[in-house]
Formats: C-alpha cells, sequence, structure tokens
C-alpha cells in the first residue's frame, strides 16, 4: 500500500487506502452477516448493509491514515515513514476507544498475539505499542527499498552518456541517499533489538505472583444459540449445567466459573430457579461466578442488564456486575435517532442498559475483575479493575453467536494481550469455546475446542498487585502519538518555508 501511494494525488491515495481496509476487513469480518442473519433475526439485505456499513466506517481510518501520511509527509519518503506509526497508532486508538461506537477488534498488534517475545512490550504501551512496531518496520522497509530503487535509477540514467560533472553530483546525490538508508536499517534494527531483548528478558524473568494457588473449574456448557432460550429445552439445559458443576466440584476448587448468559432465565427474577441454583451452589461447597440477565424494576421504569454474579455456597448472593460496553445491533441500537427503524425490524436485537461502574469481585480476600464478552477487546476498560487492585480477571463469553468461524479465534487473541498488559492471569470461561487460562507473559494453556461440553480444572496464580505502567497509565503511549501527529502538523508549514 505504501508504494501505491507513494507520490500519488490525495484523491487516488484516499481511494488506495479505503480499498485496501475494504478488502482486509471484509474478509476478516466475513463472519458478521452468519451471526446477525442467523442468531440475531436480521433480515438478509440488512445483514450485507450492516457489514458494509462497519466495513466502510473502519475502511475510513485506513482513507484518512494514507490521507494525513501523505499531508504530514510533504511528499518526502523519509518522512513518511517516520509520521506513519504515529498517525496509524493515533488512528486505532481513536476508533478503539468510544463507549458506545468503539470497535478495537482487528487493531493489528493482535495478529502478534502468538508473537510471545515481541508482545511483551504491551506492560508499558498497551497493544497499541505492538502496532506502531509493525508499522514502523513496514515503513521503514518501504523507505529503504524506495530510497535504493531511487538511486538505482538515477545511477542508471546517469552512466549513459552524461557529462562527468553531472556524474559526480549523481554519484555525491547518492551516497548522501545512502547514508540516509543506512540510518534508517540502524534506527529500525536499534528498536527491534530493544523490544526483543526486553521480551527475552521478560519470558525468561516469570513476573512475580504472590498468593495461594488458586483452584478453579471451568464450565462449558456447548449450549447452541437458537435453542437458549427455548422453553422446551430450559430443564435441559439446567441439568447440563447442573451435571457439569458437580463434575467439576470433585476437584474442590476455591472457584466455579459460568460463562455469560449461562442461565435460560433472569437469576433474582425467577425466584423457584434461583432458589434452585443456590442448593446447587450449596452442594458443589465452592463459590460459583456466572452470567444471567437481570431485570431491574424501579415504579414503571424497567431496566435489563447483561450480568455477572458471585453466589457463594451459603446461598449469598455477594456481588454483580452489570455490563457496561455493550455489543452494536446485538444488545443496543446504536444512532437510534438515525436508525430508529431497525429495532421494528428486527426481534433478535436486544435492549439492555449500560452498567455505570467497574465492579472488584472478592475470593476471600483476593479482589478480581470481571469483563463480558466483547469486553474484553477494549484494553482501557479491562485495566480499571487491575488499577484497583484487582489481582486476576476473569472473562465470561458466549461465543456461540459466531458460529464455527474465525471470529471465536478473533475474540480469544485479543485476551492474550490483556494479560501482557497487566501482568496478571487471565480465566476465561466461553458457553460453546474457547475457554482457557492465560499467564502475566501471553501463554495459553488448557484451551478447549469449539463446541464441546469442557470441565477445564486447572490452578492459577494471582498476580503480585504490582502495576504495569499501562495499568497504572492507561493509554499514555497513545496521547503521546496523537500529540506527535498534532505537532507534525502545527510544524509542517513553517518547515516547507
Amino acid at each position: 500500500m505504501f508504494f501505491a501511494i507513494n507520490e500519488a494525488s490525495l484523491q487516488k491515495t484516499a481511494f488506495y487506502g479505503f480499498v485496501t481496509g475494504a478488502t482486509f476487513y471484509f474478509l476478516s469480518l466475513s463472519w458478521v452477516i452468519n451471526t446477525i442473519v442467523n442468531y440475531g433475526n436480521v433480515p438478509v439485505l440488512l445483514g450485507y448493509l450492516i457489514l458494509a456499513l462497519l466495513v466502510a466506517y473502519l475502511s475510513f481510518y485506513v482513507c484518512v491514515f494514507c490521507v494525513l501520511c501523505q499531508k504530514l509527509s510533504g511528499g518526502s519518503p523519509l518522512y513518511f515513514s517516520l509520521v506513519a506509526p504515529f498517525v496509524w497508532t493515533a488512528l486505532e486508538f481513536i476508533r478503539s476507544t468510544h463507549l458506545e461506537y468503539g470497535f478495537s477488534w482487528l487493531g493489528l498488534g493482535y495478529s502478534q498475539y502468538k508473537n510471545l517475545i515481541v508482545i511483551q512490550i504491551a506492560e508499558f504501551t498497551g497493544v497499541y505499542g505492538v502496532s506502531t512496531l509493525i508499522v514502523w518496520i513496514n515503513a521503514s522497509l518501504f523507505f529503504i527499498i524506495h530510497d535504493r530503487l531511487i538511486a538505482y535509477n538515477s545511477l542508471t540514467f546517469g552512466i549513459s552518456g552524461s557529462h562527468p560533472e553531472f556524474m559526480i553530483s549523481k554519484l555525491t546525490s547518492n551516497s548522501r541517499s545512502q547514508n540516509m538508508s543506512l540510518r534508517m536499517v540502524f534506527v529500525t534494527i536499534l528498536l527491534m533489538a530493544m523490544c526483543l531483548g526486553f521480551g527475552y528478558s521478560s519470558l525468561n524473568q516469570y513476573p512475580v505472583l504472590k498468593g495461594n494457588p488458586i483452584k478453579v473449574s471451568l464450565i462449558q456448557g456447548n449450549i447452541a444459540q437458537d435453542v437458549k432460550w427455548n422453553s422446551l429445552v430450559r430443564d435441559k439445559i439446567i441439568r447440563t449445567y447442573e451435571r457439569l458443576t458437580l463434575e467439576g466440584a470433585k476437584s474442590n476448587p476455591d472457584l466455579i466459573i459460568w460463562p455469560e448468559a449461562a442461565t435460560p432465565y433472569y437469576f433474582g427474577n425467577n425466584r423457584d430457579q434461583t432458589k434452585a441454583l443456590k442448593q446447587l451452589v450449596a452442594r458443589a461447597k465452592s463459590p460459583l461466578l456466572f452470567g444471567s440477565p437481570y431485570v431491574e424494576m424501579s415504579g414503571s421504569d424497567v431496566k435489563m442488564f447483561n450480568s455477572a454474579w458471585l453466589l457463594n455456597p451459603n446461598g449469598e448472593t455477594s456481588e454483580r456486575y452489570d455490563k457496561i460496553h455493550l455489543v452494536p445491533f446485538g444488545e443496543f441500537v446504536p444512532m437510534q435517532s438515525v436508525l430508529f427503524f431497525v429495532e421494528k425490524m428486527v426481534q433478535g436485537i436486544g435492549n439492555f442498559g449500560r452498567g455505570n461502574h467497574e465492579k472488584l469481585f472478592h475470593l476471600g480476600e483476593i479482589p478480581f475483575g470481571t469483563s463480558i464478552c466483547y469486553e474484553i477487546t477494549f484494553p482501557a476498560l479491562v485495566r480499571k479493575p487491575v488499577n484497583s487492585g484487582a489481582r486476576f480477571l476473569i472473562n465470561i463469553t458466549n461465543d456461540a453467536w459466531f458460529g464455527n468461524s474465525a471470529a471465536s479465534y478473533q475474540h480469544f487473541s485479543m485476551a492474550a494481550l490483556r494479560a501482557v498488559e497487566n501482568r496478571v492471569p487471565i480465566i476465561r470461561s466461553a458457553n460453546t469455546g474457547i475457554s482457557g487460562t492465560i499467564d502475566p507473559l501471553g501463554r495459553i494453556s488448557n484451551q478447549t475446542p469449539l463446541f464441546q461440553e469442557a470441565i477445564v480444572n486447572t490452578t492459577i496464580l494471582p498476580g503480585s498487585g504490582e502495576m504495569t505502567i499501562y495499568a497504572r497509565y492507561g493509554d499514555w503511549f497513545c496521547w503521546f502519538c496523537l500529540g506527535i501527529c498534532i505537532l507534525v502538523g502545527i510544524l509542517i508549514k513553517p518547515i516547507r518555508v
């Protein structure tokens, strides 16, 4: 893409950027159609329209990236390669942060989630630092190759019958150009060496974990999305979770974890089923963290929440967390004043209320944080419990919506970066998979297959309680990149003069 937009007009630059983004995002998000049509009861044409709008929205950022890089670089390949990493990071940050419309899916840094030596820098910069490194390397390669091609063509042209003085001028110019290329190579190698050196050091010096081991039992019920709320199979679903829970309880876990919306009823609102679940937890003799929707009624005001609950063996519901970052077109309709017709056309879209604050749960004296489904993709949201003292994190999710697609793997990969950013273990319980555990270095273990019942009995060590730079200060690096872009934008005109 860098070569395509080099020296192109602004119109062509914008077009090339948009087409590049649209191609990538359409191929990577093609599963959206199956999800919203088959499970959200969205008409097929409306489903394609929603996907097209999402792809266009995300591609717009790539378009802006290309245009800004060209404008800020003033047509210089060197300046282009220097500003590109900061512009990309700033835009990736902007599209990920909005509470209602933010979409951090497919951030560039997540592509490296299995490359453990590279992602360790996330404890300082968040996943955005990994994105910056990727763009820096690619932009540097662009400059070096472009510079050498220009030098080669220039020298070839100069040899064919040119005046000796002209030849000397060309050779001098090529020498300067070669020096600049060598400097770029040196800086890039130095940056990579620093990042990889830190990664190697981190992997060989495991983060300090303190406290007694915590035994957990993850329950993967494997309940198909199209029957989850079918009253005819409600009892079967309840029996499935009862059977798996009592089997997992044989290992005497300190905590049993069910996935998001595991109960086929509204806990706390359905009196009989609530009582039955409390009795099950008493039989299991272990606390249960589980997902269940909840209806809150205050006079004529009725609100529905997607919630996580902690239920103790003595029958007490000690803590509840209401999901803050809801899924657009799944749990609410965004921009209702504009898209007012969508809710009338589609019965499958929920109308959930948004939680108003983060929640620290407690297992004995050990605090931990919980995110629900899509929330694990937002680094700024996930770090907040750690900033408040959480020593491990739990993510409960229902990925049955995704079917057998790449989406479940894309979703799971983001949890690995959250573990590294905060240097705490993450436990993930998913209805149909992927469940598993991730240590503070991003190493994945106990990974379950998709669409199979599973019980994962495992042990984790809680984090030390010492916050990383990212957990303490959040997205400082993104603001730094944004500041660099603004500063270059202010200075670029005086520089050209």
